[in-house]
């Protein structure tokens, strides 16, 4: 009878969170972490600011971002995607575009990284009409816009294939009715950007037409739920082959028409198969409407990637120099994987100026909603003796943004964010004594 209780009091002295496991070597301590419920402004997801700009012939129509706008979004609204598109309404006759419009494109985008967010990007001619560009000059024009967009592809989320059509959407076209003319866009953007940008296409059929295997090729629909056929975005079984895409493929878009199916039970079921990371929250307002507070609030929680840690085994105290190991299980409770890798780091911190890193194996884009994630990472212990904290940073892999908080991924957690690091503590510690 002794030793039952005996065993049964020692599990349950396991699964307690934050009690010590007994154990020969290191000693480890088990820890559960709560959710949280908040809307969160992680990096390239959720609904979008949106913004264009013009330049028109007669030298108007260009209006810059706007850093305190841009910051007052991501701070007071969680929007942490600004997307933008340049219209070209001056070069459609034109082969060669202007220094000083090439600034002005700069620009925004340094204006973007100065307030911590990224963008999603698209170029076309008109708004109006579809008197796009030739196939040859819209070439030469990538070749041009490709430097800027290849400096700056750190704070770059997607870049739209655009440049074809009204409204860069690929349909209401003068230039492009051969499929191959197509192509030669979609692979010019492929080259003029770096293999960490993914470039969107219209409609499933383009990418399975011009780039059926190319990871790097997402989706933007621009008529999320309207009518049976989102007008004409889905043929045949492009829903179910869409739906089988990974995780990580890019998908974002708008809502553009009440129709049947518009209502918040189907977007919220299509957001989620078809692992929706962005949306417009401006348009279509009767749409957006129709889904209600709890909708709307839902939408901006699960768009894109939700990253919560759920528990971990972690090293409580040990000698200098020994090896330990750690043990995170995390969940994705968004609607998609990120679409992008980054790094996985455990940060030991003590008094004064000591500190260790350990990079933790990981790969960001297999995070499959839903799916628990279990990282483990054997580390040796600080030489040093101390009282070290534990904490998990997921920072930008650029290293121009890899100390900006802004840019690092915040976990669904309550009561671990550090805003002025970006990282994320575990509340544990490990003690090194000698």
């Amino acid at each position: 009878m002794i030793k039952a209780l005996t065993a049964a009091t020692a599990a349950v002295a396991i699964l307690i969170p934050g009690a010590a496991v007994a154990a020969t070597g290191p000693a480890t301590r088990a820890r559960a972490y709560t959710a949280s419920a908040e809307e969160i402004a992680n990096p390239g997801r959720g609904f979008f600011t949106y913004s264009e700009t013009h330049l028109y012939a007669g030298g108007d129509g260009y209006l810059p971002l706007i850093k305190d706008d841009l910051v007052a979004a991501r701070t007071g609204e969680a929007r942490t995607l600004v997307f933008r598109i340049f219209y070209l309404e001056r070069y459609r006759g034109t082969d060669t575009i202007a220094a000083a419009d090439l600034n002005l494109i700069r620009a925004d985008f340094a204006t973007a990284r100065a307030a911590g967010v990224k963008m999603v990007v698209r170029f076309a001619y008109t708004a109006t009409d579809d008197a796009d560009a030739p196939v040859a000059r819209v070439l030469k024009h990538i070749g041009q816009l490709g430097p800027i967009l290849a400096a700056n592809a750190d704070v770059i989320t997607a870049v739209q294939a655009g440049l074809i059509g009204r409204w860069g959407e690929w349909y209401y076209t003068q230039n492009f009715a051969r499929a191959e003319d197509r192509r030669k866009v979609l692979n010019a953007l492929l080259a003029a950007t770096p293999a960490s940008v993914p470039v969107q296409v219209r409609t499933p059929g383009y990418k399975r037409t011009l780039a059926p295997s190319n990871a790097r090729v997402g989706i933007h629909n621009d008529c999320f739920l309207a009518g049976d056929d989102d007008y004409g975005t889905y043929t045949g079984d492009d829903r179910d082959w869409l739906a089988r895409q990974g995780a990580a493929t890019l998908v974002g878009g708008e809502t553009c028409d009440v129709s049947a199916r518009s209502g918040w039970p189907t977007a919220r079921a299509e957001m989620a198969a078809y692992h929706w990371t962005y949306l417009n929250p401006s348009f279509n307002t009767d749409v957006l409407g129709s889904w209600g507070d709890e909708g709307l609030a839902e939408a901006a929680r699960d768009l894109g990637y939700r990253i919560r840690l759920t528990s971990a085994v972690l090293p409580a105290t040990t000698r200098p120099s020994v090896r330990v190991t750690a043990k995170l299980t995390l969940i994705n409770e968004g609607y998609a994987a990120p679409y992008a890798n980054r790094p996985v780091r455990l940060t030991l911190t003590a008094a004064g100026s000591a500190r260790q890193t350990v990079t933790v194996p990981a790969d960001l884009r297999t995070w499959a909603p839903g799916r628990p994630v279990t990282l483990t990472v054997s580390f040796t212990a600080p030489r040093q003796a101390g009282a070290y904290r534990l904490a998990l940073a997921l920072p930008d892999p650029s290293a121009r943004l890899a100390s900006t908080p802004a840019y690092a991924i915040r976990l669904a957690n309550t009561g671990l964010w550090d805003a002025a690091t970006g990282a994320n503590a575990l509340n544990a510690t490990l003690t090194v004594t000698r």
